[in-house]
């Protein structure tokens, strides 16, 4: 008996000072000081367009922000143990981009574009979404195209939101419009909802854009799923990342290794579920 209580001694107090030991060596790791600023700060300054884009971010009828990428944010942050501070201060994706790399915010989300231009001043997490790149087209002026019908070259035009990722992505697939669309055009466009409001009334042909954004618009417009319907570019899709500056790199393996988690362990299929499903999914 005796014997046994001195066993059951040593077993108590060898794991008392494993367990000593292991927090110890936990509560002092070094945290990478690109990690450690945002904790010590107390927050995660997270960039964002300052026009509304549904269903990604957008602020709610009491002025609440929500959205696909607001949730992934909130929860990054949740995760790091610090809240979440919006900077709105840029009206482009491009100027959006700029403000991680002038290291006015930590990070930029918000449906931004994984471009190889963008990559040379700014880090690029792994794609947490793959749309497709598509067209939202207009119905009646479709048919007239696909019946060779002359179309009035002031409407013969694809409309391209200014300083996106689709200035650089209409360059690129520039073959696919030259074959399936010879001699269209291209018009900027500072809102995506003027661009809509266009073709649906059918003052131009069609906006370019990702496939998740043309969902949303035909699920919740007035009238889009009339007149207008999306056609997939083929072969082309639009990698949506997390843009980070160059100087965080441990920063961005972790999000990297949160993007690996958000995808296994059912939260992405949650949020695609809740914001990004098309007009008849259940």
């Amino acid at each position: 008996m005796k014997k046994k209580i001195q066993l059951s001694l040593f077993l108590i107090n060898f794991f008392v000072a494993f367990y000593s030991v292991f927090f110890h060596f936990h509560a002092n790791a070094e945290i990478p000081p690109d990690i450690k600023k945002i904790i010590t700060r107390g927050k995660l300054i997270v960039a964002i367009n300052s026009v509304d884009l549904p269903p990604f971010f957008y602020k709610t009828n009491d002025n609440k922000l929500e959205g696909f990428d607001i949730e992934i944010a909130e929860d990054i942050a949740k995760n790091l143990g610090v809240h979440v501070e919006y900077n709105r201060n840029a009206s482009t994706f491009q100027d959006v981009v700029k403000l991680v790399e002038n290291e006015h915010a930590d990070i930029a989300m918000g449906s931004i574009s994984a471009t190889l231009a963008r990559g040379l001043t700014v880090r690029f997490s792994d794609p947490y979404l793959l749309p497709n790149q598509c067209l939202i087209l207009n119905r009646i002026i479709e048919v007239k195209v696909n019946n060779k019908v002359k179309i009035d070259p002031e409407v013969f035009k694809i409309a391209l939101l200014s300083h996106s990722s689709y200035n650089d992505y209409a360059k690129q697939n520039i073959n696919y419009f030259d074959t399936n669309y010879k001699n269209i055009s291209f018009i900027e466009y500072d809102s995506l909802d003027n661009a809509i409001s266009d073709v649906i009334s059918g003052k131009i042909f069609g906006v370019y854009t990702d496939e998740n954004y043309a969902n949303n618009v035909i699920k919740t417009k007035k009238l889009a799923n009339i007149y207008v319907r999306k056609k997939i570019v083929s072969d082309s899709i639009d990698p949506i990342s997390i843009a980070l500056n160059w100087k965080s790199p441990n920063l961005a393996y972790w999000i990297n290794l949160y993007i690996k988690r958000m995808k296994t362990d059912g939260k992405e299929k949650l949020l695609t579920f809740k914001y990004l499903r098309e007009k008849n999914d259940k």
